[in-house]
């Protein structure tokens, strides 16, 4: 207990929330989920908001992981957690520091007014779609893949490359040379595609077959899947690419049905939970 006269007045659990993972994909120690399942988020303090405008520390992650470590103490290591989780938790974040209600804008698909609307965090976090322990398919090879969703990991460094990527474009009106200029796009294409690939690679859990003498495997050494991968037909890339991206969308419910106000149409609208631009706004 601390002997602080101002302790009473420390912040307060503002909500709980359940994570998309329910804890599948962690080792023991990543994060302690009480029977319930549901985690229990602070808002952020001053210190908090400090760092979340840091943008060298949002960029390499840090200050999304000292964040998460700061308002959900149930999160042990914040890094390690799949992208599913973390996108979870920084909504649960948000509505916790500013309130439930978010004020949702977009122009009508149907007469192009603007139109308006209220959406509930609280009530977006309780409908979130839930991960299944795998996710797997079947090539036409007959080889059945084990696909996982993005570890957060995996995104900073999405996320960095993707911004390394955009600075190297934006030099090349600096390059008056066209065969410079080329060499330059080129490079950062394939910096763009290495990275993809990188990510297709992590996201395979396992590949299980049958071998020549018709005994039953699996493969699950990484180096040994990146090595096939880099062999393999461009079906399988695009079979694995479309998997992830389903497994990466399941989490919170991003949607809300909107009505304009000036032609009565009725639409659904995706929100832009963008974390990020939710602590810097202000």
């Amino acid at each position: 207990m601390s002997n602080n006269p101002l302790a009473k007045y420390y912040r307060n659990i503002k909500l709980f929330t359940k994570l998309p993972s329910q804890g599948k994909f962690y080792e023991e120690g990543i994060v302690e989920l009480p029977e319930n399942g549901e985690l229990a988020i602070y808002p952020m303090t001053a210190k908090d908001e400090m760092i979340m405008k840091n943008p060298d520390a949002l960029l390499n992650g840090e200050a999304v992981a000292q964040l998460i470590t700061s308002c959900v103490p149930g999160v042990k290591k914040p890094r390690q957690l799949v992208s599913n989780d973390v996108d979870a938790l920084l909504i649960a974040i948000q509505g916790a520091t500013n309130g439930d209600d978010l004020d949702v804008a977009t122009p009508c698909p149907n007469c192009g007014e603007e139109t308006g609307g209220i959406a509930s965090i609280e009530a977006a976090l309780e409908s979130m779609a839930v991960l299944d322990e795998a996710y797997t398919f079947t090539s036409k090879e007959g080889l059945t893949f084990s696909i996982k969703p993005f570890s957060y990991e995996s995104t900073i460094k999405a996320g960095i490359t993707n911004f390394q990527s955009t600075r190297s474009l934006q030099s090349l009106q600096n390059i008056d040379d066209e065969l410079e200029q080329l060499k330059a796009f080129n490079a950062s294409f394939m910096q763009i595609a290495a990275l993809n690939f990188d990510l297709i690679c992590d996201s395979v859990a396992s590949i299980r077959g049958t071998d020549e003498t018709g005994e039953n495997f699996v493969v699950t050494n990484k180096a040994t899947i990146r090595e096939f991968l880099e062999n393999a037909e461009t079906h399988l890339g695009k079979q694995i690419e479309e998997s992830i991206s389903k497994v990466n969308n399941i989490g919170v419910n991003k949607i809300i049905m909107l009505e304009c106000d000036a032609c009565n149409h009725q639409f659904e609208h995706e929100i832009g939970f963008d974390p990020v631009n939710f602590f810097t706004a202000s």
